[in-house]
């Protein structure tokens, strides 16, 4: 780098980074500040604490709540310059606005930074309207959205940056959109121990997912590998940039598959300058409604269940409540109940009466409430009035004829509860046809993970329940595998605006997932939008999965690696030495991640203990798992979905394990999750879903195991 421009651009980055650590110095002296003022006032309250009166006492207050309130911004901001000491900016767009004499050069990093003296712009965030200049347009016409309007101009040059440990490691004019080189070095990268941002790298068609405003419900496709979960989380932190007054990370929850998954994607946010939001998961849910109801199959149990074996009459059950269909025809029954059940009948206690008509029109008055609640509005009403007469006679009113009114009214309703209702539901004449024998509970105090949340559901529609008003953004990962009941309970437990996001070839039971459009039938005004482009893998291991599950829609990046090698083994202690022998052969080369993917969880644990025998250290991650950790990993395909390796292992790749539809489905995933190498092996014929490969090649000698 000896050029005029280049020297240019170390000596600016070489000013940027003074005037940053000059910052950093002014607010670690903040800090220090507001920790001696907050000691000299608390030490001050104290002593004259006794002596001052209720205004002082206040004033005090609020004078240390002001100090810890500069120091945390303080500290905030120090956390910001900190890491832009590291990579101060990413990127560099030159702009030449029609109403401006000149062109500006605007440096684009991950967050804001003012010169205080000046008030210069000197790098803008990402999120701000100019850096969607970087990411949007190529040299040319180019136009963005500011606060005062549409500012029009032309891009006179763009240039892209790789700084680390604020040295510059290399630069490069780019007139295109985000060039091939920087995207080319970051896909070929290590894998890191958990997801990181991408601000670098945003394409295009990424870019108008993030900054989509306006979208009640933004319903995001994506093929494996297409960056959905982490431009969903940058979505989060430009809508928390962009609303910044009443928008906060408090206000935002991610529904996501697991606990593994949740701590895996954690950094980014933070990352990225912002807090880290909630989570919450269907499991959560449900134990919420259903703890003290009863006992129910979990999603994970029925996936393991559907993978030992598939029972026809299981799976026709989970078909038919696995539809928007289904959700019309219970709403409608549930609202038919409550209109058409109802006898009103006359209440008297004590001598005392309320007439049917009164009580008829009690309930009719109470329209807008659940069915339930309008019963218990109906009892309250008339226990009140009931009382009230018989006080005023001269008598007395006990706890037990408060019960016997309100066992009245409940029994002008033939359904004593939700449960009751839900499963009189399958016995109506009215549609037996198509609902008589989909319900058959799991022994006495357990249901099926199909009737898990229509009986929510049911729940919602006919009792008043506490919704998480809060929440002003849900993001929901993995839309393919909630079902349409499932999304019309979010529907009523969050009033907010989504990001609902996944891959309908990624769907781990074919009997219950959901498509693009299907969810849209439940979110009928929702935005849909679909990222087709993948970045994960080598396109010699995309076209391999593409060939076990095929997306047409799919388009590859171009980076070349090695094909993936599907190895036969003599015998399963065979099978076990080539692993050892793959896992040995990872560690010795560049890579650092591993993910050994098996079909179930059940067979990760039991290579695991082999391995273990063996000496091998791997982490073990199940359902029980509530944390992601770097390096060699063993797992299932269904805990994997989201998670990307450098190299995966795919044993026990046979014609008996991977055979039907469920399968095919895990193997995709287990296969998609690698990133630069992918190796099966197998004992025997191996799986159909592998056939159109060539011959598999023979174990390697040197990874037999030792006779003993």
């Amino acid at each position: 780098m000896n050029t005029p421009d280049e020297r240019h651009e170390r000596k600016h980055l070489s000013e940027i980074l003074g005037l940053l650590q000059d910052e950093l110095a002014r607010l670690s002296g903040t800090i220090d500040d507001s920790a001696r003022t907050i000691k000299d006032q608390k030490q001050e309250m104290w002593t004259n604490f006794r002596d001052m009166d209720f205004a002082e006492k206040a004033d005090m207050r609020t004078s240390v709540n002001l100090s810890v309130s500069l120091g945390d911004r303080a500290v905030k901001a120090r956390k910001r310059i900190k890491r832009l000491l590291d990579s101060p900016y990413f990127g560099r767009v030159d702009f030449h606005a029609d109403d401006d004499p000149d062109a500006h050069p605007y440096y684009i990093g991950v967050h804001n930074f003012l010169d205080r003296d000046t008030q210069e712009v000197l790098i803008h965030d990402w999120r701000a309207p100019v850096s969607s200049l970087f990411y949007d347009f190529e040299t040319g016409t180019a136009s963005f959205v500011a606060p005062q309007g549409t500012i029009d101009g032309e891009i006179t040059g763009k240039r892209q940056y790789k700084i680390t440990g604020g040295e510059l490691e290399f630069m490069f004019e780019s007139s295109l959109n985000i060039g091939d080189d920087v995207l080319q070095r970051e896909l070929g990268q290590s894998a890191d121990d958990k997801m990181k941002n991408i601000v670098a790298t945003i394409q295009r068609e990424q870019n108008a997912v993030i900054r989509n405003e306006t979208a009640d419900v933004l319903i995001l496709q994506g093929v494996a590998g297409s960056g959905k979960t982490s431009i969903a989380l940058h979505r989060v932190a430009f809508l928390l940039y962009r609303f910044k007054d009443t928008l906060s990370s408090d206000n935002v929850m991610i529904l996501s598959p697991n606990k593994v998954f949740g701590d895996y994607i954690a950094d980014v946010l933070p990352e990225l300058g912002e807090e880290r939001i909630s989570e919450i998961d269907f499991d959560r849910i449900a134990g919420r409604f259903l703890e003290k109801i009863t006992g129910y199959e979990t999603f994970s149990e029925q996936v393991v269940n559907l993978l030992e074996g598939v029972d026809e009459a299981v799976a026709r059950r989970i078909r038919f409540k696995a539809t928007p269909e289904f959700v019309t025809m219970l709403d409608g029954w549930i609202a038919d109940r409550a209109e058409n059940d109802f006898v009103p009948a006359g209440i008297e206690q004590k001598l005392k009466r309320l007439s049917e008509d009164w009580v008829a029109d009690m309930y009719a008055e109470s329209s807008t409430l659940p069915v339930f609640a309008r019963l218990d509005r109906v009892a309250s009403t008339a226990v009140q009035l009931l009382k009230n007469e018989v006080i005023d006679g001269g008598g007395k009113w006990s706890s037990a004829d408060t019960t016997a009114v309100r066992k009245q009214v409940r029994a002008m309703f033939p359904h004593k509860d939700p449960f009751a209702l839900y499963k009189a539901f399958y016995k109506d004449p009215a549609h037996a046809d198509r609902a008589r024998g989909m319900f058959k509970p799991l022994g006495r105090k357990r249901i099926e993970h199909s009737d898990v949340f229509p009986l929510i559901y049911t729940m919602i529609k006919t009792t008043q329940q506490d919704s998480y008003s809060h929440i002003r953004h849900l993001l929901v990962d993995e839309m393919q595998d909630y079902t349409p009941i499932q999304y019309a309970v979010l529907r009523e437990l969050f009033t907010c605006k989504m990001t609902i996001l996944g891959d309908a070839n990624q769907s781990v039971n074919p009997f219950s997932s959901s498509s693009l459009d299907t969810i849209h039938s439940i979110f009928t005004g929702a935005d849909c939008l679909e990222l087709c482009k993948s970045y994960r893998s080598t396109t010699e291991i995309t076209e391999f999965a593409q060939n076990i599950s095929r997306n047409d829609k799919l388009i590859p990046i171009e980076r070349h690696g090695q094909p993936p090698r599907i190895i036969e083994c003599d015998d399963p202690l065979d099978e076990a030495a080539q692993v050892r022998a793959l896992i040995d052969q990872h560690h010795r080369s560049e890579y650092r991640s591993l993910g050994i993917i098996c079909k179930t969880v059940a067979q990760a644990a039991a290579l695991h203990r082999e391995l273990a025998d063996a000496d091998i250290e791997l982490t073990m991650l199940d359902y029980n798992s509530a944390s992601f950790t770097g390096g060699a990993i063993i797992t299932s395909a269904h805990i994997a979905k989201g998670l990307e390796f450098d190299t995966v292992i795919v044993p026990v790749a046979d014609e008996a394990n991977y055979a039907n539809d469920i399968d095919r489905g895990m193997l995709y995933i287990a296969c998609t999750r690698a990133m630069h190498e992918l190796f099966l092996t197998h004992v025997g014929a191996r799986s159909g879903l592998l056939g159109f490969a060539g011959e598999s090649s023979r174990a390697a000698l040197s990874a037999r195991p030792q006779t003993r």
